[in-house]
C-alpha cells in the first residue's frame, strides 16, 4: 500500500491479490468505470480500491478473499540425518570406478571420511581420479552425487567435485588448476561449485577471497567436525551466502537466462550472413545477449570478435581513426588466441587509415577463407558513432565513420566468411539515408531487432532457475511481485530479486520467497534504484530526443499525448519497441519503468 498526501492507495496488483484475479482483471474494471489506469502498479484511492473489491466479493479485510496459492511460514524442525537420506543414491559398483576412489583415498586419507559422511547422507562419491599437478606434486578430484534431498534443498542438479590438494600453504595456481580441471572433465558437472580440501589453515580465508559469483569453492577443513549434518550446514552456508541475482557487468553461459527467441533468430542471421541491428534500453541485457551469442556460434572455424565502442573519442574528436585502430586491435587479439596468424593488420594499431584497413581487411579475409574461418564482427554501444546530442549525424564532418562501415558492408557482399551485428540503444544508423554528409550504406539494409522487457512467463523461469541455485523456492505469488513492481526490465528485476533475497534468513534449511517479502522490500528498493533510472531515462533523453519529449507529455498530459501521437509514427513506434509504453486498442499508457521515476 502506498501513501499518497495522507489518504491510502492501493495499488492494482494488491486489489488483484486481495480479489484472487489477474492484475489485468483489475485494469479492465478500473477503465470500465472511468478510472486512468496506467499499470499493475498505479495506485487508486482507497474508496475505488474497496468498490472494486466488491466486485469481486472481498475486502481491504480480506475476509472473503479467495484462497491464495501463498502458503503461510511454517516453523520447521531441523533436518535430521535421516531426512537427507531421502531418494539415496546407489553406491557404484564398477571396479575400475571402486579402484580409482580407492587410490584417491590412498593418496588423501581424508577423502575416505568425506565419502563415510556422503554415504550416511544418502550420497556417494561416483567418479575419482589423481594426477599430477605442474609443480609435480599429486592431486586428486571426487564427483559426488547428493541424495535428491540435498539436491532440492539446495538447487543441485549435477554431480560435484571435491577437489584434493597436498599444500599447507595454498596458492591461488592451485585453486585455478581445480578450474581448469573442472573444464575439462567429460562429465557433466555443477559449473560453480567446488569443495576444496588443503591442509593450509588459512583455507577458509583464502577461498572466501579466490571465489566469486561465478565460481564458488566451499573448503574441506581438515577440522572439520565428522558428524554427517555437519557437512549438509557448511554446503548450506556457502550456498545460502550467494546472491546469483546480482550482478553488475553482462552475463553469459550458465548465467545466462531467456531471450530464446531473438538468441535464434541472431544465430540464424549469423549463418546467413545477414547484418543486423540490436536495440534496447541501457541495462536490458544487449550486451549479454552479444556475448551469449558468441558462446552458441564459436567453433574453431567461427571466430566472434566483440568491440566496445564506448572506448572512442567524442565529439569534436573524430572517431574514425580511433575505430579503425580498436577494430584491428580487437580482430588481432581474438584471432591471436586461436593461433590465427593477422599480419595484414598489425600496421593499423599504429598507424591507421580507411584505405590501408580495407586492403589489410580484404587480404585477411582472403586468406581465412581459404582455411574456412570465418569471423563475425559484433559492434556494442553503437550510439558513441552517432552522437545525435553533440553532432549533427546527418550532415556533419565525421564522413570517415559512413566509410569505415561502407568497408565493412562491401565485406559481407564480396566474402562468405564475414559479417557483422550492431547492438545499442539508437537505431539512427539504420534508420537515416544520410550519414556524415555521405550516403548511409546500412540504411534500410541491415535488420533492427528490439529487445524489452522480460516476457512474463520468461521472468518466472529466470527467477526460478537462479533461485533455486541459491537453495530458494520463488511461490507464484511472489513471481508476479517482482515482474509487477519491476516492469519485466532484466536489470531492475534482477536486482528487486536480489533486495528480497538479501532479507531471507540464511539459519534455516528451507528458504521460501512469499509475495509479502517482495512487497515488505518495495519502498526501500524504488530508493535504491533513484540513480539507475537517471542513467536509463537520462541516456534516452540524450539519444532520443523527440521521443523524450513525448515520454514527458504521456506522464503529465495523457490526452495531449494521444493528439500528438497521430503525428509522431516513427517515435510511437520507438516508444513500443523500446518497451517504455504499451497501445492496446489505440489506447496508449507508460510502462511501469517510468511509473518508478
Amino acid at each position: 500500500m502506498a501513501q499518497n498526501r495522507g489518504c491510502m492507495k492501493y495499488r492494482v496488483y494488491e486489489i488483484a491479490r486481495i480479489a484472487g484475479v489477474t492484475s489485468e482483471e483489475v485494469i479492465e474494471q478500473l477503465r470500465a468505470s472511468g478510472e486512468f489506469v496506467r499499470s499493475s502498479a498505479t495506485g487508486v484511492e482507497e474508496i475505488v480500491a474497496r468498490r472494486m473489491l466488491e466486485l469481486y466479493g472481498a475486502s481491504i479485510t480480506e475476509p472473503n478473499a479467495k484462497p491464495s496459492t501463498e502458503t503461510a511460514p511454517v516453523a520447521h524442525t531441523p533436518p535430521t540425518i535421516y531426512t537427507w537420506q531421502a531418494n539415496p543414491v546407489t553406491e557404484p559398483r564398477n571396479n575400475e570406478v571402486l579402484s580409482r576412489i580407492a587410490s584417491l583415498e590412498a593418496l588423501f586419507p581424508i577423502a575416505a571420511e568425506h565419502r563415510k559422511m556422503l554415504k550416511a547422507l544418502g550420497s556417494q562419491f561416483v567418479y575419482a581420479k589423481t594426477f599430477k599437478a605442474p609443480d609435480g606434486k599429486q592431486l586428486g578430484l571426487a564427483l559426488a552425487r547428493f541424495s535428491g534431498a540435498i539436491e532440492s534443498a539446495f538447487g543441485i542438479t549435477r554431480e560435484v567435485m571435491f577437489f584434493y590438494t597436498p599444500y599447507r600453504d595454498l596458492q591461488i595456481r592451485t585453486f585455478t588448476w581445480a578450474k581448469e580441471e573442472l573444464l575439462a572433465l567429460s562429465r557433466d558437472a555443477t559449473p560453480d561449485l567446488v569443495l576444496f580440501h588443503a591442509l593450509d589453515d588459512r583455507l577458509t580465508i583464502k577461498l572466501e577471497d579466490w571465489s566469486r559469483l561465478a565460481f564458488t569453492a566451499i573448503p574441506l577443513d581438515a577440522k572439520l567436525n565428522p558428524d554427517p549434518i555437519s557437512l549438509v550446514r557448511l554446503i548450506r552456508d556457502h550456498v545460502y551466502a550467494r546472491d546469483l541475482f546480482y550482478e553488475t557487468t553482462p552475463v553469459r553461459g550458465d548465467r545466462f537466462f531467456g531471450r530464446k527467441t531473438i538468441l535464434q533468430e541472431l544465430r540464424d542471421d549469423v549463418t546467413k550472413q545477414r547484418v543486423s541491428g540490436l536495440f534496447g534500453l541501457r541495462k536490458s541485457g544487449k550486451t549479454s545477449i552479444l556475448l551469449q551469442l558468441s558462446e552458441l556460434i564459436e567453433s574453431d572455424t567461427s571466430v566472434p570478435v566483440f568491440v566496445d565502442l564506448e572506448v572512442l573519442p567524442s565529439p569534436p574528436n573524430d572517431p574514425t581513426l580511433p575505430l579503425i585502430a580498436e577494430l584491428a586491435t580487437r580482430l588481432r587479439a581474438e584471432l591471436g588466441k586461436r593461433g590465427i596468424r593477422s599480419r595484414e593488420l598489425e600496421p593499423l594499431e599504429l598507424a591507421p587509415s580507411i584505405p590501408a584497413f580495407k586492403t589489410a581487411l580484404q587480404k585477411m579475409l582472403a586468406r581465412l577463407d581459404k582455411t574456412g574461418v570465418k569471423v563475425t564482427l559484433m559492434l556494442d554501444e553503437i550510439e558513441f558513432l552517432t552522437p545525435g546530442d553533440q553532432v549533427d549525424t546527418a550532415e556533419g564532418e565525421f564522413s570517415g565513420v559512413a566509410q569505415v562501415l561502407g568497408i565493412l558492408r562491401s565485406m559481407v557482399q564480396s566474402t562468405e566468411n564475414f559479417t557483422f551485428i550492431l547492438s545499442g540503444l539508437t537505431n539512427d544508423i539504420l534508420e537515416n539515408g544520410r550519414l556524415y554528409g555521405r550516403p548511409n550504406p546500412l540504411f534500410s539494409w541491415a535488420k533492427a531487432r528490439y529487445i524489452g522487457p522480460f516476457e512474463r512467463v520468461e521472468a518466472g523461469e529466470l527467477a526460478t532457475a537462479v533461485g533455486s541455485r541459491m537453495g530458494i523456492e520463488i511461490e507464484p505469488s511472489a513471481l508476479e511481485a517482482l515482474y509487477d513492481a519491476s516492469g519485466g526490465h532484466a536489470y531492475l528485476y534482477r536486482n528487486l530479486a536480489s533486495a528480497v533475497v538479501g532479507d531471507l534468513p540464511v539459519d534455516t534449511y528451507r528458504r521460501v520467497m512469499r509475495n509479502s517479502d517482495v512487497l515488505h522490500r518495495l519502498i526501500p528498493w524504488k530508493r535504491s534504484i533513484a540513480g539507475n533510472l537517471d542513467e536509463i531515462l537520462g541516456h534516452l533523453g540524450r539519444y532520443y530526443p523527440t521521443e523524450n519529449v513525448l515520454l514527458e507529455i504521456l506522464m503529465e498530459s495523457p490526452d495531449e499525448f494521444h493528439s500528438v501521437a497521430a503525428f509522431e509514427d516513427k517515435a510511437i513506434h520507438h516508444l513500443i519497441s523500446l518497451g517504455l509504453i504499451h497501445e492496446v486498442a489505440g489506447h496508449f499508457s507508460p510502462s511501469t519503468l517510468l511509473e518508478l521515476k
